[in-house]
């Protein structure tokens, strides 16, 4: 994770993978620490994908277990591409935003 500027946080939408989900929330947030960040103050969105299927959360459902700092969310449809470039513009202008304050 050296590096990394911002992080677009792909949550599978299905109710089957809700506990997979925060697993990889929990890890990405430890990863984050041992370099010395968090996601509290890094610049990162949530992308609700896979919202055209079956047996899917609530986007309540989603906020309340996922989204612990608020940050920008999207669904998304990825394979027609739909809220994937509505994610990519929000993470670019949260990446520009934090480096220019760091100028």
């Amino acid at each position: 994770m050296n590096g990394v500027d911002g992080i677009v946080f792909v949550a599978d939408s299905q109710k089957h993978r809700m506990d997979g989900n925060i697993e990889t929330l929990l890890d990405l947030e430890n990863n984050l620490r041992e370099d010395g960040h968090s996601l509290d103050t890094f610049a990162w969105v949530i992308q609700y994908n896979k919202r055209d299927l079956p047996d899917i959360e609530t986007i309540d459902n989603l906020q309340k277990r996922l989204n612990y700092f608020n940050v920008p969310y999207f669904e998304a449809v990825g394979i027609k591409g739909n809220g994937v470039f509505d994610t990519l513009k929000a993470i670019i202008n949260k990446v520009v935003s934090n480096v220019q304050k760091q100028l």
